[in-house]
């Protein structure tokens, strides 16, 4: 049985209801423009306190084309996830029917998907892309990338929260003990069998921010009203950066500013019509590029006559009764979404472990409180905020955004063409670009990795 490959669409809706209907209660979910607004919410965290150093590091010019590349190139990324996810569906289907018009058929083997093994119970949609694509051990190495990345997620949360406290005047000049009572909260909430009341909080961490680059855009025009936007001054910012290191900073920094890739079979499921997940990706990806040059470039030259960024953008921050206010504010906000982050990691852990978080209390509590500590541990010691996120976007979100996508699109395409009953004739365009990006991956974050890891030792 032969297919053109042009004949699989990009997204197939296979929502079933408990009794195996196709699910028609599609209202309840986001529309596309909900969707496109979650999308850059989801994006716009506390990641974006560190786009202005990113902006000095690459330069303005840099910075601007560059922003737009990496958001292609995460619209790219997901994209093959999806796909992917297409191409395991229609070779599964394809397999029935070959099973159906010649009994016995099924016992394949090398580059065949076999239905009759199935990922194990409780795999998300992404280690099943994983697991058909690369077997056990793409799942296995999935994990473990996914979990280095809630660690260092959690670990920059850490960090951030010891970057508003420094600078408050009920600081204990000891960042061990700055961090207790903010990481006690933080363990406490993450031990609860429920965390998702907290999930409303991330409205108010949005608007926190908001308020943050409000009062520090008042404190650069305050300080240097227009004079950064005039041409002499203009004449003076970099446009590009000016060493590897600095490119490899930038790079960390903006992606993981976006990283929406990982998490696209989340944000597709949440849709009331899925089948739109492409352009609310593109609305969504547009705005925060929109947003992000405003927060970064316009900042950056803002304050380019008196001052230079060389860590997170809160080093601006006036010492104003409405800047300790926000600071507070910022900390409380990270502290209670912290444990969003640390339930799914803890979940990973347990589940490896064998321990049923809700009938296992006790386990649970053990588990996340040692998860917790040891990220706490570990952020005291790490020199800044804007180092820590450049180096999770350089390693762990380049590798499950950049790298793994086109390298499972890749595998499951040959997978099909070899199939020996589907055997789909192979987009050999396709089949370029995916090892352009899939090579081109494996570079850019082998080197800025490396160089990130020198900025740490250093």
């Amino acid at each position: 049985m032969s297919n053109d490959g042009e004949s699989i669409p990009l997204l197939v809706d296979d929502r079933k209801n408990d009794d195996g209907s196709k699910d028609v209660t599609r209202s309840a979910g986001a529309s596309a423009v909900q969707t496109s607004i979650n999308i850059s919410k989801m994006c716009a965290g506390t990641g974006t306190l560190a786009l202005p150093f990113a902006a000095e590091q690459g330069g303005l010019a840099f910075h601007l084309i560059g922003l737009f590349l990496i958001a292609a190139w995460d619209y790219k990324g997901s994209e093959y996830l999806l796909r992917s996810h297409t191409l395991i569906q229609a070779t599964n289907n394809d397999q029935m029917l070959a099973e159906w018009k010649e009994p016995g058929y099924g016992n394949t083997s090398g580059s065949d998907l076999n239905k009759g093994h199935p990922p194990p119970d409780g795999t998300t949609m992404y280690g099943t892309v994983a697991w058909y694509a690369a077997g056990p051990t793409g799942l296995k190495a999935l994990d473990v990338l996914m979990l280095s990345l809630f660690l260092g997620l959690l670990i920059s949360y850490e960090v951030v929260m010891l970057s508003f406290i420094e600078d408050m005047p009920f600081t204990t000049g000891s960042r061990k003990a700055d961090l207790l009572v903010p990481s006690l909260l933080v363990a406490t909430l993450s031990c609860a069998p429920d965390v998702g009341f907290l999930s409303r909080f991330s409205v108010l961490g949005l608007l926190a921010l908001a308020l943050s680059f409000c009062v520090i855009a008042w404190q650069g025009f305050h300080d240097n009203g227009w004079e950064g936007f005039e041409s002499q001054s203009l004449s003076s910012v970099t446009l590009w950066p000016e060493s590897m290191a600095h490119a490899s900073s930038w790079f960390g920094v903006v992606v993981f500013g976006y990283g929406v890739a990982p998490f696209i079979f989340n944000i597709r499921d949440s849709m009331a019509e899925p089948e739109k997940i492409g352009t609310s990706l593109r609305i969504g990806l547009g705005i925060v590029y929109i947003g992000y040059i405003v927060i970064s470039n316009g900042i950056v030259i803002l304050f380019s006559p008196s001052y230079e960024f060389r860590g997170d953008v809160l080093q601006a921050m006036p010492g104003t009764r409405i800047a300790l206010f926000v600071r507070v504010l910022m900390t409380l906000v990270v502290a209670v979404t912290a444990p969003l982050i640390v339930v799914p990691c803890g979940e990973m852990i347990e589940g490896k472990l064998g321990i049923d978080s809700y009938s296992s209390a006790n386990g649970r509590v053990l588990v996340r409180v040692t998860l917790c500590t040891v990220c706490t541990f570990v952020a005291v010691f790490v020199p800044g905020f804007v180092r820590i996120v450049s180096f999770i976007g350089c390693f762990s979100v380049s590798i499950v955004g950049f790298v793994l996508p086109p390298l499972f699109c890749l595998l499951l395409e040959h997978n099909r063409a070899n199939h020996k009953v589907i055997q789909e004739k192979y987009d050999g365009s396709r089949g370029i670009l995916l090892r352009v990006l899939l090579t081109l991956g494996l570079v850019t974050s082998a080197v800025t990795t490396s160089f990130s890891v020198q900025d740490f030792l250093s």
